[in-house]
């Protein structure tokens, strides 16, 4: 029974970060779009979607499994 609650919250806390992920994707190509059609550069639109670009791959990185996971921050081959 233990071991079953604990599927189910792990099951949750996963849905939970996808759609925290999906939502973020979705902000960030809202700010893509605004800043393209911007007449005058936004500096402060630049920073903002850098935000999301970051919090995008913080999500990812917690939805890779562990034994695939590299550090945050790091580059890829």
């Amino acid at each position: 029974m233990r071991q079953t609650a604990g599927l189910l919250t792990d099951m949750m806390t996963l849905a939970r970060l996808h759609a925290a992920l999906d939502s973020v994707v979705e902000a960030r190509e809202l700010i893509a779009t605004i800043h393209e059609t911007s007449p005058t550069p936004k500096p402060a639109l630049e920073h903002v979607g850098a935000l999301f670009d970051e919090a995008r791959e913080l999500l990812r990185a917690l939805l890779t499994p562990p034994e695939r996971r590299q550090a945050v921050g790091t580059s890829r081959s």
